[in-house]
């Protein structure tokens, strides 16, 4: 691997592109159009990368799997409409723009795919890449796409490595920006228990809703790991701490990636991060979740959560910038994406015996 200036950015510039002699399918639209109909703002979402290879590294989350912010920027253009359409709310984040003028997202599909920590996988282990992610995406869908892929890409390899993350709780409780509507009336079982929890919430405590919460995941990965043995899970999150489930047959990552980045830039020990369990929607949770909720627990949460953006804001060579072209933000850059790719390699090997 090398280095390569470019101006004044030192990006990451791989020695092998992906995508050269490979055949390229694009799979659209996502499950998640039905619950965000934001999410058609993000292109290629759901690609297979075929260099002919008996194994696959298979990828599943959302922007920060993705590679948001990795020369994807919205476009503003010419056309500018400013009656109705702009006014109706679904249009008015998904097409439009602050001033009211029509947007495109540009992707810089070469550079994303070779960048992000999927495609870096890809290139440290030799595979094919298949990769199902969408930006703003909850737990939810990530769990659909996997379901909805997992039977092809076990019987087309030898092996699959599924690379799964978890994200922040709120997506999937219909208290964020998001309409879950279509899931939460499903008969799907995963979704159903999902809705039961909640309809049982005021019996539990916060931390122990959170734990049943993920647990429902949890359990859901074991019974896919064990009906496709040739498929080896990797779970991570992000930046939302872990609620306490026991996952079994299945490799987690217990650093956060946020940890893991603090780790490697921070000296002393009282300058560690600590994620929240969930970001941001905490007075939707209470007031529709109604869980038996402690005043102090949720201040606690929320004052996590200013403090891990703060970390996250201020590390311009990890976090290189956000969606709107903003630099210093949350979402990582290919230096950050190239090494979480290789501590994730260093799980699997580790796990599987390999020094």
């Amino acid at each position: 691997m090398e280095y390569k200036i470019i101006g004044d950015n030192e990006t990451w510039n791989p020695t092998i592109n992906i995508l050269d002699q490979s055949q390229i399918y694009t799979d659209w639209p996502h499950e998640v159009i039905l619950s965000d109909l934001g999410s058609i703002n993000h292109p290629n979402t759901q690609v297979l990368v075929n260099r002919g290879k008996k194994e696959c590294v298979a990828v599943y989350g959302e922007s920060f799997a993705w590679g948001d912010s990795m020369d994807s920027p919205f476009v503003e253009q010419q056309i500018g409409l400013k009656g109705s359409a702009v006014k109706q709310k679904n249009f008015k984040h998904t097409f439009f723009n602050k001033n009211g003028n029509f947007q495109v997202r540009r992707d810089n599909f070469t550079f994303r795919m070779n960048n992000n920590f999927g495609g870096q996988l890809t290139r440290m282990m030799d595979t094919d890449y298949y990769f199902s992610c969408v930006p703003g995406q909850g737990t939810t869908t990530t769990l659909y796409g996997l379901q909805n892929s997992i039977e092809r890409l076990s019987s087309s390899y030898d092996k699959v490595y599924i690379i799964f993350q978890l994200t922040c709780p709120a997506r999937d409780f219909g208290i964020t920006d998001k309409t879950p509507i279509l899931y939460t009336e499903s008969k799907e079982k995963h979704q159903m228990k999902i809705n039961m929890l909640i309809k049982r919430a005021n019996k539990l405590d916060t931390a122990d809703f959170f734990k049943l919460y993920e647990q429902i995941y949890a359990n859901r990965l074991k019974e896919l790991s064990e009906k496709y043995p040739n498929c080896q899970f990797v779970v991570w999150r992000n930046f939302t701490s872990w609620c306490g489930a026991r996952f079994e047959s299945v490799i987690q990552i217990e650093d956060l990636m946020i940890e893991y980045y603090a780790g490697l830039t921070l000296h002393e020990a009282e300058d560690n991060v600590t994620a929240p369990v969930m970001r941001a929607s905490w007075d939707q949770f209470v007031n529709k979740i109604k869980t038996n909720t402690d005043k102090k627990y949720v201040i606690d949460q929320i004052n996590l959560e200013e403090e891990s953006l703060q970390f996250m804001n201020s590390l311009d060579n990890i976090y290189e910038g956000d969606r709107f072209g903003n630099t210093g933000s949350y979402h990582p850059s290919p230096i950050g994406h190239k090494v979480w790719a290789e501590y994730i390699l260093r799980h699997i090997e580790e796990h599987n015996g390999k020094d």
